[in-house]
């Protein structure tokens, strides 16, 4: 174990580019998406891997989130194709956690640019410690934002916490005599 190296974004990406302008339908076998999600459906998918996608424009430049399978991709998007030796989810996950908004310029439109985002550096260890890192983090997001997941827990635990506090509350010591 060496620690972690600094890199840019540049250096861990195959490209980050744009999207283009799409005609939104809402007929289609695949998502369109936009900055903060899907905004359409189209019957020709670009995209056929995950990747990072970041709002490019709008109150919400900088908002970082995941596409998966197959799908397109909007102008108003950037797409973040992480190179094979990197783990995307760490990638991600570390983007999410700088809060690529703080890039936004500009006004009434506020802007991130794919220049911007390509000087980004950020901390890369070893890759089984990235591995280790993204499994901790998916585990607590699926605890976070899973209710079939994350709300049984929590409802088990808070059970368990009830019963120890009800046990230890009606159990009385008998006076000495």
């Amino acid at each position: 174990m060496f620690g972690y190296v600094m890199l840019p974004l540049s250096k861990i990406c195959h490209s980050i580019s744009s999207g283009k302008a799409k005609t939104k339908d809402n007929i289609g076998k695949y998502p369109v998406y936009g900055s903060t999600g899907i905004i359409a459906k189209t019957n020709e998918a670009v995209y056929n891997k995950t990747n990072i996608l970041v709002a490019r424009v709008g109150a919400n430049a900088g908002y970082t989130h995941l596409a998966e399978g197959c799908y397109d991709v909007s102008d108003n998007t950037l797409i973040i194709d992480v190179k094979n030796e990197y783990n995307l989810k760490y990638v991600y996950y570390q983007l999410v956690n700088m809060g690529l908004n703080r890039y936004a310029k500009g006004g009434g439109q506020p802007l991130v640019t794919a220049r911007q985002i390509k000087e980004v550096v950020i901390a890369i260890p070893a890759m089984r410690e990235q591995e280790r890192i993204v499994s901790i983090l998916d585990r607590f997001d699926t605890l976070c934002n899973d209710l079939s997941a994350g709300l049984p827990a929590e409802i088990e635990a808070r059970q368990k916490q009830y019963e120890y506090y009800r046990d230890k509350l009606l159990s009385f010591k008998e006076l000495p005599k």
